[in-house]
């Protein structure tokens, strides 16, 4: 059977200070199990945390599902964040420490898909109180941009966001942007509770146009932001384990 690798990439966990000036990438794996596998692939999964944090595992990886739509039995394991070379440095540990191998013999059994992307942060447009804090919830929207458009999204999100700022519209939020595969921008906000969806806040396009003093204005930015892109996807995803290698003790694995 065919296997797609695949990386998604999305930002709640640490922030390294030693990348602040660097590119910060997210690692994120979407995993789809076999029918009728959800349950023993998720344990398999703990016991691969498990097994890594016995053998020297350094990343913070975080276990989401999915729990809109269809497909919701996916599970999703990200890290954020590394830059390019410890990144590498990160790999090369998985092939020496024969990580990978073992998801191979003890994971793989139960799974019918991997996705795998990088994404690389917008950290200039995004606004993120505590990027140690891991929420409950993450609210995800992803912009699938027509091609060609990249440049002129990033000067809209730019525009935009120092809006959403001054408005003081939204507190915490991240662009990312997806590496491989379709051009697609993600929008990340972080969730206490399932509840906050219901207090979304609405009609932005008025309130900046009251700043602006030109509805006319306000409705055109957003305009040329809806013409960057052919469709969205929105998912809520819901926590499941965060690993801790600092705080963590490392489980002693069966003989």
């Amino acid at each position: 059977m065919r296997r797609v690798f695949v990386v998604l990439l999305l930002l709640v966990s640490g922030l390294p200070s030693a990348i602040a000036d660097d590119e910060l990438l997210m690692d994120i794996y979407v995993v789809t199990p076999l029918p009728g596998q959800r349950l023993p692939l998720e344990q398999a999964v703990n016991d691969h945390m498990n097994h890594r944090l016995a053998n020297g595992e350094s990343r913070g990886w975080v276990l989401y599902v999915p729990m809109l739509g269809q497909n919701i039995g996916r599970l999703m394991l990200y890290y954020c964040c590394d830059n390019w070379n410890d990144m590498e440095s990160y790999y090369q540990w998985e092939e020496q420490s024969e990580m990978r191998q073992h998801w191979m013999d003890f994971v793989e059994p139960f799974v019918q898909q991997v996705d795998h992307y990088i994404s690389v942060v917008d950290a200039p447009n995004s606004s993120w109180d505590d990027y140690t804090k891991v929420s409950p919830y993450l609210n995800v929207t992803e912009y699938h941009l027509n091609p060609g458009h990249r440049e002129p999204t990033k000067e809209s999100i730019k525009i935009l966001s120092d809006y959403v700022k001054a408005l003081e519209w939204q507190s915490n939020w991240i662009w990312s942007w997806q590496m491989g595969g379709d051009p697609v921008l993600n929008l990340v906000i972080p969730q206490e509770s399932i509840f906050d969806l219901s207090s979304q806040r609405f009609g932005f396009e008025g309130a900046l146009g009251e700043y602006l003093g030109d509805a006319e204005k306000a409705r055109q930015l957003l305009v040329t932001l809806r013409s960057h892109y052919s469709h969205t996807y929105f998912q809520l995803y819901r926590l499941r384990r965060q690993l801790d290698p600092k705080n963590e003790e490392p489980p002693l694995e069966p003989e």
